[in-house]
């Protein structure tokens, strides 16, 4: 991993995904992977290590594996930051559990995984409420039904729009989400 992508991937830990993602953001568009030093090479295989896992020590994967893994990783350091700010997005946002991405092994990026599921993108939140289809975590679309509930300028059916779900389904939504912030709220009897 080169240092720089390094240097993002430490912010995004420490809670700052801002210089991640708006380096990513310099790569627009689904067609980005052709931009990438891999694409279109016949080795795919050598950026899915056979023994890895997310549970596998990265350090040990990293010696064990030595030889095969020079080629990805010498790719993965020499490709352009954006381009690699954007592989590791998206292994994030699709949850990608295996393989080589942006220099980093699926065990190296399972604490980034853990933070990105719970980190909160206004700015996608915001989209889905205005009805524009946005992938979404766990954490953010609590967030957009916790809004559909609080205020009562937002338009249910841009937010089932957003979210690409009927309206129908919203509601269910809705109920569950306010029965368990009741029973959350519920103090437990001595």
């Amino acid at each position: 991993m080169n240092s720089t992508i390094n240097t993002l991937v430490e912010s995004a830990r420490q809670g700052d995904w801002t210089p991640l993602l708006e380096t990513a953001r310099e790569v627009p568009g689904k067609n980005w992977p052709e931009k990438a030093l891999c694409s279109g090479l016949d080795f795919e295989d050598d950026f899915f290590p056979e023994s890895e896992h997310p549970w596998s020590d990265p350090d040990q994967l990293r010696e064990s594996h030595a030889d095969s893994l020079r080629l990805p990783l010498a790719l993965c350091s020499a490709c352009p930051l954006p381009v690699a700010a954007r592989c590791l997005v998206d292994a994030l946002r699709y949850e990608d559990r295996y393989g080589i991405r942006a220099g980093l092994l699926a065990p190296e990026r399972e604490v980034l995984l853990s933070l990105w599921k719970t980190r909160v993108n206004a700015d996608s939140v915001e989209a889905v409420i205005q009805g524009v289809t946005t992938l979404l975590n766990s954490a953010e679309r609590t967030a957009v039904i916790a809004r559909v509930i609080e205020d009562p300028e937002v338009n249910p059916r841009l937010v089932a729009q957003g979210l690409g779900i009927p309206i129908k389904y919203l509601w269910q939504l809705v109920r569950e989400h306010k029965k368990r912030s009741a029973d959350s709220s519920v103090p437990e009897a001595a």
